[in-house]
């Protein structure tokens, strides 16, 4: 359990200017709020519902695989704020991911993406400028996102301007 996924949808809410309700671990351990006077649990469940209600449709096929990746981070995320090794080989996992598309789920911006980059942000953060220049896919990804506006809102920007970023993946002026 972590109250770092509790504070992810916070921030989801705030990004998406949605009312996010109280957030909690039931007695089961389940991420776990209320919307529309329904109970909603589980991290991707949450955040879906949230993206639903602004009226942003997903295609069944994004729907599913965005629900895999915000199942697959949350699950793997809190093994990887306690444990370096495994926030290494997480990290890896996720940079192989994104070597062949811009986002998580494809070739445009979703939520997922937002959501991701607000769990990772800590993982990312400590990272020293050798690691962060081994997973230059994944920081290519994290400069796209925190070029948002409103992602800056909330976090301030990671320090990603290694060498060969810049070269390769260009800081995006507003």
């Amino acid at each position: 359990m972590s109250a770092c996924n509790v504070e992810v949808i916070k921030l989801i809410g705030k990004y998406l200017n949605t009312p996010v309700g109280p957030v909690c671990y039931n007695t089961d351990r389940v991420l776990t709020t209320v919307l529309d006077k329904q109970n909603v649990d589980g991290f991707a469940s949450i955040v879906l519902r949230l993206v639903s209600k602004n009226e942003n449709k997903m295609s069944q096929d994004k729907l599913l695989a965005s629900y895999q990746w915000l199942e697959h981070i949350a699950m793997f995320s809190n093994q990887a704020i306690t444990n370096p090794i495994f926030a290494k080989n997480f990290l890896q996992d996720i940079n192989k991911a994104l070597e062949k598309s811009t986002y998580l789920t494809g070739d445009f911006l979703n939520i997922t993406d937002i959501a991701a980059y607000y769990v990772l942000y800590p993982l990312i953060e400590r990272l020293t400028i050798s690691e962060r220049e081994s997973l230059l896919h994944l920081c290519r990804w994290s400069k796209h996102i925190q070029a948002q506006p409103k992602v800056c809102a909330s976090k301030p920007p990671l320090h990603l301007n290694t060498l060969t970023l810049s070269v390769l993946a260009p800081t995006v002026v507003h």
